[in-house]
C-alpha cells in the first residue's frame, strides 16, 4: 500500500523548513498527499471485515490509522 511509504508535511503548507520551495510546489505537495490518503483509505475500505481484522483494524479506524501512518 503506498500510504505506508509517504513523506509528510503533516498537512502544513507553510512549514518552517520549507522556506527553499515555493507556495505553488508546497500546494502541489498537498494535493498529491491528499490524493494519496484518498487512495489509501478507499483501498482499505474495499476490503473485507475479515482482511481488515487480519491487519488489526475496524471500518471505524480506517481514516485515523491512514493518517497517523503518514
Amino acid at each position: 500500500m503506498a500510504y505506508s511509504s509517504m513523506q509528510s508535511s503533516s498537512g502544513e503548507l507553510f512549514a518552517a523548513g520549507t522556506k527553499e520551495i515555493t507556495l505553488f510546489q508546497r500546494v502541489v505537495h498537498w494535493f498529491h498527499e491528499r490524493i494519496e490518503l484518498y487512495r489509501a483509505e478507499s483501498e482499505l475500505n474495499h476490503m473485507s471485515d475479515a482482511e481488515l481484522s487480519d491487519i488489526g483494524l475496524t471500518r471505524g479506524e480506517i481514516h485515523m490509522a491512514v493518517r497517523r501512518s503518514v
